[in-house]
């Protein structure tokens, strides 16, 4: 089998500034003091992609209901839930045809004359509840922002309480059955390593299959027209609708977008770029590649994967065996991998089975080690959980690991039987477990269905590009099964944005700049994207925030440097200057009991980096 990768050393340890083209400073400065005095411009028409073709849709209809009734929410008082109403097809609205919107905040707790309204968010996915990322995250997101703005989400169409469900299946736990089915084939290159490219193909075929079936489930099962309203485009219109009911589109959109959510802000901002008047990205993924051709976004995605791979495995090396289970003695970087590699290996010929232990039991094969390597990579905070279990595995013992990748899912308990999806305090549609089909949903009605139908289309073509992807990454092949379920997926979204994304092609300017956040070495979302989107909104449009550090979004490997940017963009306006960098302290990798960069801090600086620390909690693998 191939091995996964050189070594490199980690970290540089220095904040700096980097260097990058194209920059013109005096007027960069001059452009954003005018915009802190320009109010935003009238509402900029929508567009609508139809056959290939853009037009001016023009539409105005009198259904959008001024005002959103907050009440306490039932299951958690200390925040406001609601719902509200938004057409179904912006193109064509029908007075019988609406979606309800299930919406959750986090309240201000700063005085009136202080309040700087609301900060929308989005957790990524796409499919990820906005609803439950607010009770995990807005109350940190408030103390960083200094009780300042109301911290607020929703659950995007066909995700979690938004109405109508897509209903492919009739209970989340039917689509889970399903899903884990797929998942227990295994990735291909065990498939290889057991018979080869024959067996290879028989598996893409049989996970190729269980897409086709939740396709058909939903063309047999689902909501047609909600199927064909859940693109991030329409989700851009009900983020204006709902701007526009908390009376706050004269100021214009203030958002925090992780990863799918740094698509959904970037689309935000080029369809309605005099709208953005805060508007942060992070964990940039590329909207651009990702509207137009899904495989240039796969292939993209795994720039920086095997940067963290690499680093979990020297900063492994670096911290020993009394804080990394899995180093020995001396063992360098480079002998772990070896290690790692004859583990994998000898899975290939013999998986090993697990006995019940209080989570799970079954079997650990070289596909679920793999799984569990993609699973931490988001979140520097677990490489040590990673650690103990391939440590306890290489001793012969199965079941850290084994517990590890089946862990619950964190939006909820494992399923484990039908439930009615109203069976909950709200009396309203609720999922416990992010929806894969959502996810499919979403991905594969935003992304050009001739590019994703036409460019791998049979499970032979499709093992051409798993094992591209494979070359590129230790969990490329993992990547690509996500990837490659959109060129089985038929379902076409009425509304859909390609562009432009960049000034050259006609990219308006924004009425204050996006600030872009890239870290150094995302398994998932690297700094070439945030590099590729901040360069082609434009320097006057856009600012990139560099942070030097390993993980997922910002979040994942805390750095006070960018959170105190951040809070200064957020309550100032305050641009960083384009390419300015921010270290996070090796600490977080691998620490010792008690070990924290907190000591020597400020009560006030304490205070946001614990935050930004809790924050990081949240991060975890698609």
């Amino acid at each position: 089998m191939e091995k996964y990768g050189a070594i490199d050393t980690g970290l540089p340890v220095t904040a700096r500034k980097e260097a990058l083209p194209d920059l013109n400073k005096s007027r960069r400065r001059a452009i954003i003091k005018r915009a802190l005095l320009v109010s935003a411009a009238g509402v900029l028409l929508g567009w609508k992609l139809l056959n290939g073709t853009v037009w001016n849709t023009n539409v105005k209809d009198t259904s959008m209901v001024r005002g959103i009734s907050w009440t306490p929410c039932a299951d958690l008082t200390e925040f406001d839930c609601a719902y509200f109403s938004v057409p179904m097809d912006y193109a064509d609205p029908q007075p019988s045809e609406h979606v309800s919107l299930a919406l959750r905040r986090w309240p201000a707790t700063a005085p009136k004359k202080d309040y700087m309204g609301t900060l929308f968010i989005n957790p990524g996915g796409p499919g990820g509840s906005g609803t439950a990322s607010v009770v995990i995250r807005g109350p940190e997101l408030g103390r960083i922002l200094k009780g300042r703005y109301d911290i607020m989400s929703w659950d995007p169409r066909g995700v979690n309480m938004t109405t109508p469900a897509i209903d492919c299946y009739p209970t989340e736990y039917d689509e889970y059955m399903s899903e884990q089915q797929s998942y227990h084939l295994g990735l291909p290159f065990q498939a290889r390593g057991e018979g080869g490219s024959a067996a290879e193909i028989a598996l893409l075929k049989k996970k190729d299959t269980y897409t086709q079936s939740g396709v058909g489930s939903c063309l047999k099962n689902g909501n047609a027209k909600m199927l064909a309203s859940v693109s991030t485009a329409y989700t851009v219109r009900d983020m204006m609708r709902m701007l526009e009911a908390l009376g706050e589109d004269e100021r214009g959109l203030q958002y925090w977008g992780f990863s799918y959510g740094t698509i959904l802000g970037a689309t935000f901002s080029a369809m309605f770029p005099e709208k953005v008047h805060r508007v942060m990205l992070d964990g940039v993924s590329s909207a651009r590649f990702y509207h137009r051709d899904i495989f240039d976004w796969g292939r993209s995605g795994m720039d920086d994967t095997n940067k963290v791979w690499q680093g979990f495995l020297s900063s492994c090396a670096k911290a020993g065996p009394a804080r990394c289970a899995l180093a020995k003695g001396d063992d360098t970087a480079e002998i772990i991998l070896a290690r790692f590699n004859k583990m994998v290996e000898l899975l290939l010929e013999q998986p090993v089975p697990v006995s019940w232990g209080g989570v799970t039991s079954g079997i650990i094969t070289a596909s679920d080690v793999i799984q569990g390597v993609f699973k931490v990579l988001y979140a520097p905070k677990k490489w040590p959980i990673l650690a103990s279990a391939l440590a306890a595995l290489e001793e012969g013992d199965p079941y850290p690991l084994a517990a590890y990748v089946n862990e619950p899912a964190p939006q909820g308990d494992p399923l484990t039987a039908r439930r009615d999806p109203l069976d909950n305090v709200f009396k309203r549609h609720m999922t416990k477990t992010w929806s894969t089909i959502a996810g499919d949903a979403i991905m594969c009605s935003d992304t050009d269905q001739t590019v994703s139908h036409a460019g791998f289309p049979d499970s032979t073509a499709f093992a051409e590009y798993s094992r591209e992807l494979g070359k590129l990454s230790v969990t490329g092949e993992r990547w690509a099964h996500s990837i490659g379920r959109c060129r089985l997926w038929n379902i076409t979204a009425t509304e859909a944005y390609r562009g432009p994304w960049n000034v050259e092609e006609g990219l308006k300017q924004t009425n204050f700049p996006v600030l872009f956040l890239g870290v150094t070495a995302d398994p998932v979302t690297p700094l070439s994207a945030a590099k590729d989107m901040s360069a082609g909104f434009g320097n006057i449009s856009a600012t990139l925030l560099i942070q030097d550090g390993f993980g997922h979004c910002s979040t994942a490997h805390p750095s006070l440097c960018t959170a105190k940017t951040v809070a200064a963009y957020f309550l100032e306006g305050r641009v960083p200057e384009y390419g300015t960098v921010c270290s996070s302290p090796e600490e977080y990798l691998f620490p010792e009991d008690g070990d924290s960069p907190m000591s020597s801090m400020s009560a006030e600086d304490r205070e946001l980096l614990q935050a930004w620390e809790k924050l990081g909690d949240s991060v975890v693998a698609w």
